[in-house]
């Protein structure tokens, strides 16, 4: 479902300017389309980029001279500032609806893996993967349930599940995460314990007897 956003097209005004009253710069352009500069408020971005993904849809409603224009984009840039960590400028782009287009979804895993039970570690990969499809085809995540998973186990990117009309273009034999078996240094055998925790008391019983043994060559 797309995230709605309302806008204004941008007046003759300096970005620095824009931003001291609180409005933030940005454009909007696509294949086909007449590019459209705006300025949308900052608590309006904010809730946007709180809750909105590269892969998530946005409608916007942009105001031009009292007129509405409505388009539907994806966030493609969001330029921060480098001292005050406030957003600065925001490209939001409008596909062509009828080519497919190519973007990167994330990889979602869910559940505990058998093999994390069984003291495994859990290693991933891949966060997203390449994909493509039709702008009204977008997913805005992949979720994997990796509960069966057992140790020695991979996910590839074949084994991702998407609709028929998403396609990824990825290597299919790709390792999107494993479960690996924990280092040799990391596992401690009761048996290994026990001999080191007998090692300083044989290593005290064999000085206490050099001692005695020192006491009595003194004596004779």
């Amino acid at each position: 479902m797309a995230v709605q956003l309302k806008a204004a097209a941008r007046k003759d005004i300096k970005a620095k300017n824009l931003i001291r009253k609180g409005e933030i710069p940005g454009i909007v352009y696509g294949p086909g389309r007449e590019n459209i500069k705006v300025q949308i408020s900052e608590s309006e971005l904010l809730s946007l980029v709180t809750k909105a993904k590269e892969t998530t849809p946005v409608h916007i409603v942009v105001d031009v001279n009292g007129k509405n224009e409505e388009r539907d984009v994806f966030i493609k840039t969001v330029q921060i500032h480098k001292v005050t960590g406030k957003i600065i400028h925001i490209d939001l782009y409008e596909p062509d609806p009828q080519k497919e287009m190519k973007f990167r979804v994330p990889i979602k895993f869910t559940g505990e893996a058998e093999g994390i039970k069984a003291g495994g570690i859990f290693d991933e990969l891949m966060r997203d993967v390449d994909a493509e499809t039709l702008p009204a085809n977008i997913i805005e995540e992949i979720v994997f349930d990796v509960s069966k998973l057992k140790l020695g186990e991979s996910i590839r990117v074949k084994d991702l599940t998407v609709p028929q009309n998403v396609k990824l273009l990825a290597n299919p034999e790709s390792v999107v995460a494993v479960i690996k078996a924990p280092r040799a240094e990391e596992i401690v055998s009761p048996a290994a314990e026990a001999v080191e925790s007998a090692e300083p008391e044989a290593i005290k019983a064999k000085g206490k007897k050099e001692e005695e043994g020192q006491e009595e060559e003194k004596k004779s």
